[in-house]
C-alpha cells in the first residue's frame, strides 16, 4: 500500500473516487436518514461534490488541517459560519457533501442555519404558499436558474447556443435577452459551471445548439427565490474572489461587466460598504442580475 497522502484536497478528491457508484441500483439502508443512498450515483453530483471538497480542503488548510483523520465537528462548523452570507440552498448542498465525505449526518439546523422550507420561500408578491419548484417537472430548471440568474421569461427559450465558454470549453455564462429586450450576460456561479458544461454538453447532444433547454416552469414555482440565492451566493464569491486577487471570470470579464455602468452605479454611493454590503461587488452582481442599480440588489436579493 503506498503512503498516505498528507494533502487534504487529494485526500478528499480519492474519497469521491471511492464513493463512485455510476450505473450502480440505489441501495437506501440508512436507518437515520432513509432518502440516503450509499455512494455517489451521478457524475452531476460528483463533480459539485469535488468543487465543495476543494473548497472545504482549501478553508481546513487554513485551519492546519492535513488530513482527513484531523477533522473535527468544530472544524466543519467553522467552514459553514465562513459561508453564513450564502442561501439556505447553499447551506444544504455543502453539508450534503460534508457528509457523503465524512460519513456524517450534521443538518443546517446543528449549526444555527435554518432548513429550506416552502415557508421560507417569498418572492416579491409575498410568501409562496404552494411552491412547486422542488417537483420533478421544474427542479431542472429551478436548478439551472439557480446557477446562472435567468429570469423567468428565459427558462423556456434557452438554448446551448447562448453559452459563453472559457478557453478550455468550460461553460461560464449565458448572452440573455430578457427585460425590456435588453441584451445581458449572466455568468455562471463557479461551482457550478462542471454541472452547466455537462448540462449543455449533453442538451447539444440530444437535441443540437439551437433547440430550447428546457420547458418552461409551471406557475406555482418560485424562479425569482432561485435568482435571489443566486445573487447571494455570486456576491460571497465575488467578495471573495476579489479579497484573494482571483479571476473570477476567467479572463472574460468584459463579456459580463460594463465598466462604464459598473462606475455609473458606484458613483451613487460615497461610502465603500453600504448597509453592511461592499458597493463594488455588488454593482457586478447587479450587472449579472440584469440590472444597473445597487439599491435593487440590497432590497430585493441580499436582505
Amino acid at each position: 500500500m503506498g503512503r498516505k497522502s498528507k494533502n487534504i484536497k487529494i485526500e478528499l478528491n480519492r474519497r469521491i473516487d471511492d464513493l463512485l457508484r455510476i450505473g450502480e441500483k440505489k441501495i437506501k439502508d440508512d436507518k437515520t436518514n432513509p432518502n440516503r443512498a450509499e455512494g455517489i450515483h451521478s457524475i452531476r453530483t460528483a463533480d459539485t461534490y469535488r468543487s465543495i471538497a476543494n473548497s472545504f480542503a482549501d478553508f481546513l488548510k487554513g485551519q492546519g488541517v492535513r488530513t482527513m483523520a484531523e477533522i473535527e465537528r468544530q472544524h466543519i462548523e467553522d467552514y459553514m459560519l465562513s459561508r453564513s452570507a450564502l442561501s439556505a440552498y447553499t447551506h444544504s448542498r455543502d453539508l450534503s457533501a460534508i457528509n457523503k465525505l465524512l460519513d456524517t449526518r450534521y443538518t443546517p439546523t446543528d449549526f444555527g442555519f435554518q432548513d429550506r422550507k416552502h415557508s421560507h420561500i417569498t418572492n416579491n408578491r409575498g410568501t409562496a404558499l404552494y411552491d412547486t419548484s422542488e417537483a420533478k417537472r421544474n427542479r431542472e430548471q429551478i436548478e439551472f436558474v439557480r446557477a446562472t440568474g435567468i429570469r423567468r421569461q428565459s427558462i423556456a427559450t434557452i438554448t446551448p447556443e447562448q453559452a459563453v465558454r472559457n478557453a478550455s470549453g468550460q461553460v461560464v455564462g449565458f448572452q440573455v435577452i430578457e427585460k425590456g429586450g435588453r441584451g445581458r450576460n449572466c455568468v455562471v456561479l463557479e461551482l457550478e459551471r462542471p454541472r452547466i458544461t455537462e448540462l449543455v454538453n449533453q442538451k447539444i447532444a440530444e437535441q443540437g445548439v439551437t433547440v430550447p433547454m428546457f420547458r418552461a416552469v409551471d406557475s406555482n414555482a418560485n424562479p425569482h427565490y432561485a435568482r435571489r440565492e443566486y445573487a447571494q451566493a455570486l456576491y460571497a464569491d465575488l467578495k471573495q474572489a476579489h479579497e484573494d486577487g482571483h479571476d473570477y471570470y476567467d479572463g472574460y470579464k468584459s463579456k459580463f461587466i460594463n465598466e462604464q455602468a459598473l462606475e455609473k452605479a458606484i458613483s451613487r454611493y460615497n461610502n465603500e460598504v453600504v448597509r453592511g454590503y461592499e458597493r463594488d461587488v455588488m454593482a457586478e452582481v447587479s450587472q449579472n442580475m440584469g440590472h444597473n442599480r445597487i439599491d435593487v440588489i440590497i432590497y430585493h436579493y441580499l436582505n
